[in-house]
Parts: structure tokens; C-alpha cells; sequence
């Protein structure tokens, strides 16, 4: 349970009485209020200098992107040695357990190594991958919720991501194809914590989430949350030990896929591992979908055809895992849906929340209005078709 002496260390912006409609506080909801302090430009040049063999950071140059819990910094800036400049990402995570970092760092670098570009990470001055620092550190003064968080350089991978490029059918093509050659290559990773990891966002956890059914207050809508609940009861969960396994990426969408900025745009990378487990591999496929109709949440169906179809024709999935797809991206999308209701009440004026909320429960509206066997009819003449479809 959530007690009132966590007060003290909600973040600015957190809507205190509202947070308090859900009885029962998940882990996931104790990390959204524990977000790494938003710093200064000159905080961030000063820390990223005096962690990583990084010089002639410009101050302007440091942006603080959109996220959830994670602050993510985007910066230019040289590595000693070497007088040109190059962009980088650092990631600060409400995170300090030494062998999720282990997990996550050997991952990139094993999709590193089977042909993926992938953003990877830059030593410290003491050649490790990952810092650690204490929130009091941070902000330079003394605080009562002294957090540790974990703090990584990346390289940045240069590009405009999915969501802002123009998608044509041929690029979903090609970015679903990629999808099923990264699930064939994450079958070949392994790390025990990955194998032990119990995280809310894991589809395999995904009846935890009944709490947040408090965040909906549209009786129609929860409707649609309650019906996905009752799916996965019972037409998914008898199934699983049917399904096979793998570490997943677990985190699919449109901002983790690197295209180029010509036009048409090609896939050129992915970035974001962070959210990776050990589960059912069908799940990622799922919320690739999931999220590629949420690109387009109007149309979603009819829109998501060529991912599909390239994601089935590098990982065709068996009859069983086909035949629990549809309610599976329906699950995803309500995770998404809840997650992003009980963000924004916590958060109201993040953008990226919105956006997340609008999308995801507009497309789940969307699909749960289409009878199974109709999308399971498009989706198999989907898996039929070739890249020559799509030209």
C-alpha cells in the first residue's frame, strides 16, 4: 500500500488527490512518482563531463525529450581525443539494480553484433557502461528522497523516427519484416534477470492491471478494458504453455524505430531496450501491431496490413499463437490505454501522455468493434502477400 509519507517525494506536477483513487499502488505506479529531477542545461553538460570522456558540450544544444518516468537528454558534444562533434543521448532511469543494467547492455550489444544498428553505450571514465547517482547529487543540495538512479551514455542513432516520417506501405513492410528477424535473433539471448524479471508491462502480468480499471471513468470504455480482462482469461491464458519463448524488446512503437530522412523513408535502426523481459514471443509481434495501428488510429486495420504481413513473413507464428493475436493486441492497447489514464492524472500536462492516451484508446475502440474472424481474415490474406504487394 501507498502511505501518505510518499508524499514528500512526488515530483512537481503530481495531482496528489487523484493519484489516491487506486487502492492498491504497483510498483510501476511508485516509479512514475519517483521520475529522475528535470536539471539545468549547465547541471547536465557539468554531470555528463565529469562522468565520460566528453568534451565542448554546448549548452544550447541540450534538449530534454518527451518520455514517461525516464529523462532522456539529447546533447552534442566531442569524445577527448577527438575534435568532432557527434550527438548523444543520456538516459538517467528511476533504476539502480546493477544487473538489470547488466542485462540491458549485453542485449543491445548482442542485436549490436547480429546486423541491427542499435544506439549503444559509452563507457565512463571508469570504463563502465552505466553511472550511478543519488538524487541529492543531482540537484546538489540535500533531500529527504535521496533516490539513486541509473544513468547511461548512448550513441545517438541519427534519422527521424516512425511516427514523423511519411509511412508508406512499403516501409511498414519492410520495418514488420525487421520486427520478425529481431525476434528470431532475441530467441538466441539469454541473462537470469531478464529470466526472473517480473515487470507490469509484461503482457504475461497483464491481469496485475484490474487496479487501474479506477483511472476509467467512461462506462463504455471500461467496458472495452473488462472485455479484454475476459479474453485473456479465457481464450489466452489456457494457451500459453503453447506459445514459445524468448527475451522480447517489449517496447515496439513508433519512436523506437530509426528511418532515414530522405523521402521514402527507409527503416535504418531501433533504439530502446529498456523495457525488455523474458516471456511469450508472440507479445512482441502483438505490440508491434498494437502500435502500429495506433500510427493510424482511424484506419488501424486496413493501415497495419503491410507490418503485418512483413512481420509475418520473417516469423510466421503457429496456429495457436495466430489464433490469440487479435486479443492480444487488444490487451496491449488496453495496458497502453490504462497506463496513459493513470499517468496523465498523475502527470496532466505531459504531451507524450496525451498522445499515448488518445491513440491507444481510440484505436482499441476501433478493433474491439471488428468482429475476431474479420480481423483474423485480413490478417491471414495479409500473410500471403509479398513486399511486390506493397511497391
Amino acid at each position: 500500500m501507498w502511505s501518505r509519507n510518499t508524499w514528500s517525494i512526488l515530483p512537481a506536477g503530481a495531482t496528489l488527490i487523484r493519484y489516491y483513487r487506486c487502492n492498491t499502488i504497483t510498483k510501476y505506479m511508485a516509479r512514475s512518482l519517483l521520475a529522475p529531477p528535470t536539471l539545468p542545461n549547465n547541471r547536465v553538460a557539468q554531470l555528463i563531463q565529469s562522468s565520460y570522456p566528453i568534451t565542448n558540450i554546448t549548452t544550447h544544444s541540450v534538449q530534454l525529450l518527451d518520455g514517461f518516468e525516464d529523462c532522456n537528454y539529447l546533447f552534442k558534444g566531442s569524445l577527448m581525443g577527438n575534435n568532432a562533434t557527434k550527438e548523444y543521448i543520456f538516459k538517467m532511469m528511476v533504476e539502480s539494480n546493477p544487473d538489470y543494467f547488466d542485462a540491458i547492455t549485453k542485449l543491445m550489444h548482442h542485436i549490436s553484433k547480429e546486423g541491427f544498428k542499435i544506439s549503444l553505450p559509452v563507457p565512463s571514465h571508469n570504463n563502465k557502461d552505466t553511472i550511478f547517482l543519488k538524487k541529492s547529487y543531482l540537484v546538489q543540495k540535500e533531500s529527504q528522497d535521496d533516490v539513486t538512479y541509473g544513468g547511461l551514455l548512448l550513441n545517438y542513432l541519427p534519422g527521424n523516427v516512425l511516427s514523423e516520417v511519411d509511412r508508406s506501405p512499403r516501409l511498414l513492410y519492410s520495418i514488420g519484416t525487421n520486427v520478425g528477424k529481431l525476434s528470431t535473433v532475441l530467441q538466441k539471448f539469454s541473462h537470469p534477470y531478464l529470466e526472473t524479471r517480473h515487470y507490469e508491462r509484461d503482457l504475461k502480468h497483464f491481469l496485475d492491471l484490474r487496479p487501474y480499471l479506477e483511472y476509467a471513468d467512461v462506462a463504455e470504455e471500461k467496458k472495452c478494458f473488462e472485455s479484454a480482462f475476459r479474453h485473456y482469461s479465457e481464450h489466452v491464458v489456457p494457451k500459453l504453455p503453447q506459445f514459445r519463448t524468448s527475451v522480447l524488446h517489449n517496447d515496439l512503437n513508433g519512436d523506437n524505430f530509426v528511418c532515414t530522412m530522405e523521402n521514402p523513408s527507409e527503416f535504418v535502426g531501433l533504439i530502446d531496450v529498456f523495457d525488455a523481459v523474458s516471456s511469450y514471443s508472440v507479445f512482441d509481434g502483438a505490440i508491434f501491431i498494437a502500435y502500429v495501428m495506433m500510427l493510424e488510429c482511424t484506419n488501424p486495420l486496413e493501415y497495419s496490413e503491410p507490418a503485418v504481413s512483413g512481420y509475418l513473413s520473417t516469423f510466421p507464428l503457429s496456429e495457436v499463437e495466430f489464433d490469440c493475436l487479435y486479443y492480444l493486441v487488444a490487451c496491449h492497447l488496453t495496458q497502453s490505454t490504462l497506463h496513459a489514464l493513470h499517468s496523465q492524472s498523475v502527470f496532466p500536462d505531459n504531451p507524450y501522455r496525451t498522445r499515448t492516451l488518445y491513440e491507444s484508446r481510440t484505436t482499441l475502440q476501433k478493433l474491439l468493434s471488428t468482429p475476431k474472424r474479420e480481423v483474423d481474415r485480413i490478417w491471414r490474406a495479409a500473410q500471403e502477400k509479398t513486399v511486390k504487394d506493397y511497391n
